[in-house]
Formats: structure tokens, C-alpha cells, sequence
């Protein structure tokens, strides 16, 4: 029982201090939202690409790697609806452009590890 009140704290303190540091938090929010844009418009010409066999395995890898990461975005986020949610102030919204944004940079974070490797 003292290990969830301690994790519940922890939580709390980092709501407090997201709350208390709007600004921050909001740059850090800008920087997320142009990442995100470049990644996307990125992966879209890298999928509508054409290429060899050894180009279409790395995409297939990392479109693979970027749906891992998307499950596990969902699944933090149903843990967060189902146990932090009412006590807060601050949610994760179901927003498709955050989920798109991050699938996109876990994309093309793998591609250019996958590229890097398979070369």
C-alpha cells in the first residue's frame, strides 16, 4: 500500500510542477507539434517511395517498430484514464494528431536506425 501512495505522490508533484510551469511545458509542446509535422510529412515520402527489396524490408521494420510504439502510447494512456485521471487536473487527450505525431517520430527514428544498420 506505501508503494502506490508513493507512486501517487510522485505523480502528483510532477502534475504540480507541469502546472506551476505552463510556459515550459508550452514550448515543449510547439517543439513536439514541428517535430511531429516534419516526421509525418517524412514518412509519408518514404512510404510513397518505391524502391528494392532491401529498402522495403527497412520499412517494413520500422513500420513495425512504430506500431509497437503506438500499442504502448494506448496502453498508457487507458492506465492513466482508468487510475490517475480523476485526480487530476491534466489528462491525456484522445487526440488522433498527438497519436499520429508520435507513431511518426518513433517511424522515422527507427527508419534512420534501420538504415544505419542495414547498409
Amino acid at each position: 500500500m506505501s508503494k502506490e501512495f508513493d507512486i501517487r505522490r510522485v505523480i502528483m508533484n510532477t502534475i504540480s510542477f507541469i502546472e506551476s510551469n505552463q510556459k515550459m511545458v508550452l514550448g515543449i509542446l510547439w517543439l513536439f507539434l514541428v517535430a511531429s509535422l516534419i516526421c509525418t510529412f517524412l514518412m509519408i515520402v518514404i512510404l510513397i517511395k518505391k524502391g528494392d527489396e532491401r529498402k522495403g524490408y527497412i520499412v517494413k521494420k520500422s513500420a513495425l517498430s512504430a506500431l509497437v510504439v503506438g500499442i504502448i502510447v494506448l496502453l498508457i494512456n487507458i492506465i492513466w484514464n482508468i487510475f490517475f485521471e480523476q485526480n487530476s487536473r491534466i489528462g491525456f487527450e484522445a487526440s488522433p494528431i498527438i497519436y499520429i505525431g508520435i507513431v511518426s517520430i518513433a517511424f522515422n527514428v527507427s527508419y534512420l536506425i534501420n538504415m544505419r544498420k542495414f547498409r
